[in-house]
C-alpha cells in the first residue's frame, strides 16, 4: 500500500520552495489561488512494475510492490510567457534538486515528459497554461500477521 499524501506533500513543499508559485491539487471543488500557481494531478497512481516480493517478518508476510506513479504539472498565469517561465522552473526541480530531495523520501523520478501547451478557453479569453507529465517510481508495501499453526495432529482416526 502506498500513502498518495506522503508523495503529494513533498512535491508541493519542493515546488513551492523552488518556484515561489502556490501549488495546488488541480481539479478541486475549491476556489484556485490567484495567478500565477502550479496545479499537480496524478493521473495514473499505481502501474505495477516487475514482480512482487513477500517475506518474513516476525509473525508478519510484508508484500512489496514497486509502483509508476505519472503526475501532470501544468503552471497556470494569465500570459503565455509567465506560464511556460513557470513551467520550466517546475520542470527544472523535477531534474535537479527535486530529483535529489524525493529520492530522500524514496520517490524517484524516472522520467520528465516534454513540455505542452494545455491552455483552456475560458469565456472570452484564454487561462494560459503550459505542462508536463513526471513519471515517478515508489514501493507499496504492506503486511498482515501470519497465521500460526500452534499443534500438528497426527493421529489417523
Amino acid at each position: 500500500m502506498i500513502d498518495i499524501a506522503t508523495i503529494r506533500i513533498p512535491i508541493v513543499n519542493g515546488l513551492q520552495e523552488h518556484t515561489g508559485a502556490t501549488t495546488i491539487l488541480a481539479e478541486q471543488s475549491s476556489h484556485q489561488p490567484p495567478y500565477p500557481f502550479i496545479g499537480i494531478k496524478f493521473t495514473l497512481t499505481g502501474l505495477p512494475i516487475g514482480q512482487v516480493t513477500e517475506y518474513q517478518e516476525g509473525l508478519n508476510t510484508v508484500i512489496e510492490q514497486d509502483l509508476e506513479i505519472v503526475l501532470s504539472v501544468t503552471a497556470t498565469t494569465d500570459e503565455i510567457e509567465s506560464a511556460t517561465n513557470l513551467a520550466y522552473k517546475a520542470l527544472e526541480w523535477f531534474k535537479g534538486k527535486g530529483w535529489l530531495s524525493l529520492s530522500d523520501s524514496n520517490i524517484h523520478v524516472v522520467r520528465v515528459e516534454n513540455m505542452t501547451n494545455r491552455d483552456v478557453f475560458l469565456n472570452i479569453e484564454y487561462e494560459r497554461r503550459q505542462g508536463f507529465d513526471v513519471r515517478l517510481r515508489v514501493r507499496g508495501q504492506s503486511s498482515y500477521i501470519s497465521e500460526v499453526i500452534e499443534e500438528i495432529n497426527t493421529q489417523e482416526g
